[in-house]
């Protein structure tokens, strides 16, 4: 009886392993494995549709708080020809946020931007640049932005705000724009504090100062990685 069990077993075996092959949709034999997903590892938001553009690796990257550069990578479909279908895709023309954000972000003058030939477009190149921004939020912020593109599509993107610091610290705005670079904003604003108080009476540089926002708010992000102590104490 032993030999008999043993090769019934075997051709049980068998037929179950066929069964899973002829049948993939079986809960038995498992689908929807995350291998058969589509997998984006970015370090920001991202929003793939169908048929319009991609827009990945969306970020603000900034210097102090409510003051950055937006950057992203804008993409056609994988399927199109970018020869052919580059020279067709809208433009992004416009960057806001949604009605529904905790935040407030406004971005600065920016020219259209255009995929390349390539198929795709990184505003986080500096020879691209990205778009400058301002409002209120921080770094660690999670910012709802909607991109609006020449032919009235409207794509929304969670986007984290990160510091200007190591891979982030070339990321500039477009060369046309107004908007400095790292510090520039607090530069800025600290020459011309400089320039009214020795310009106006000592009375109301005073009152300036008082209404003035506080340092902390305007001075650029630190970068530098905090210290330890000696171990042991």
């Amino acid at each position: 009886m032993t030999p008999v069990t043993t090769i019934l077993s075997r051709k049980l075996a068998l037929a179950a392993g066929l069964v899973c092959l002829a049948a993939p949709v079986l809960s038995s034999c498992g689908f929807d494995y995350a291998t058969d997903r589509p997998n984006v590892i970015s370090n920001g938001g991202f929003a793939m549709n169908a048929t319009g553009m991609r827009v990945l690796a969306t970020r603000i990257v900034a210097d102090a708080n409510n003051h950055g550069v937006f950057v992203a990578t804008l993409a056609l479909n994988p399927t199109a020809n970018p020869a052919v279908a580059a020279s067709r895709a809208p433009q992004l023309t416009a960057l806001g946020t949604r009605s529904d954000s905790p935040y407030t972000m406004t971005a600065g003058k920016f020219t259209p931007i255009s995929v390349t030939d390539t198929g795709a477009v990184n505003l986080a190149d500096p020879s691209v640049g990205g778009i400058p921004v301002t409002g209120n939020f921080t770094a660690g912020s999670i910012i709802p932005v909607t991109l609006t593109f020449s032919d009235g599509e409207k794509i929304s993107v969670q986007t984290p705000v990160v510091t200007q610091c190591r891979e982030y610290a070339s990321v500039a705005p477009q060369a046309s724009s107004s908007h400095g670079n790292k510090g520039g904003k607090a530069k800025k604003a600290t020459s011309t504090a400089t320039d009214s108080a020795s310009a106006q009476p000592t009375a109301q540089a005073t009152d300036q100062a008082s209404t003035a926002p506080s340092a902390q708010a305007t001075a650029p992000y630190d970068c530098s990685f905090p210290s330890l102590p000696p171990i042991g104490e």
